[in-house]
């Protein structure tokens, strides 16, 4: 959080320079170090935050275990699992040592 204020004070900084000398707030050169500045910020955003993504799309791919919420009249929440799919059976029809194939 400490990162955030840090770069945020230092991003501004140009823009409290040039209010006190009576400027305009700022000009087409002085967007340049404003983008760095938050776009070193944007990164380490990114950093800190990639491992938390992995984590939540890790976590969603597990939802797909489970029902849909149902609401009780009591007011008791339900999710239930899905019941798990067996696989279908083979469509093909096998061929037999001899040849022959069973139907």
């Amino acid at each position: 959080m400490k990162q955030v204020f840090l770069i945020c004070a230092v991003a501004l900084a140009p823009f409290s320079a040039s209010a006190q000398e009576n400027e305009p707030p700022f000009g087409l050169g002085d967007l340049a170090p404003l983008a760095d500045n938050f776009r070193d910020f944007f990164d380490a955003f990114t950093e800190d935050m990639m491992p938390l993504m992995k984590q939540l799309s890790e976590k969603m791919s597990d939802l797909n275990a489970f029902e849909a919420p149902e609401v009780l009249p009591n007011g008791d929440i339900i999710i239930r699992r899905k019941p798990k799919v067996e696989e279908a059976p083979d469509v093909e029809p096998k061929v037999n040592p001899d040849g022959s194939i069973d139907l």
